[in-house]
């Protein structure tokens, strides 16, 4: 064979599994999307635009998150439960932060505005134990954090919450 006779075929494989195998699926994909997303809004990103508002950003600001952090009830900042909660944060992996973000706002990405726009907000979990774990409420960015004896508690109990999570776009 010549090099020109396998280039074609090679365009022509690649044509039949990357476009004609699937075009039936993808046109019905596409009329969908459109449906749901107006065409000439669509045009107007470029793809990673597109995509940051569809699914969110992965530019992850912890220092942002804590900042905004807001705090009710018997908790404020310097609250021993609530330092510990931060430096018990500090410890997680990158992956446990993604699904504590997940925990708390059912997405673990980052909304298209960034981290300024998520502002949670800290509460005692009323008529706790330090064998509860900590809840949230995903539309108002609340987390519901017992009051735990130690940080090795916390962490624990953090970890076992946020590990079990599934979110909005989990099965």
């Amino acid at each position: 064979m010549t090099k020109h006779i396998l280039m074609q075929f090679v365009d022509a494989y690649v044509n039949l599994a990357f476009n004609r195998s699937v075009e039936k699926v993808f046109e019905e994909f596409r009329r969908g999307f459109f449906k749901v997303c107006d065409r000439d809004v669509v045009e107007l990103f470029q793809p990673e635009e597109l995509r940051g508002v569809m699914v969110g950003k992965e530019d992850y600001d912890w220092d942002t998150l804590k900042q905004n952090t807001v705090y009710d009830g018997e908790y404020h900042a310097r609250h021993p439960n609530i330092v510990t909660f931060w430096e018990a944060f500090e410890e997680l992996t990158d992956d446990q932060k993604k699904s504590f973000l997940l925990f708390l706002t059912g997405c673990d990405r980052v909304p298209i505005l960034g981290m300024d726009t998520i502002q949670m907000t800290v509460v005692v979990l009323q008529n706790s134990t330090e064998l509860h774990f900590p809840e949230s409420h995903t539309c108002f960015f609340r987390l519901f954090l017992p009051i735990y004896p130690s940080k090795d508690m916390l962490l624990a109990r953090l970890k076992e919450a946020v590990a079990h999570n599934r979110g909005f776009w989990k099965e």
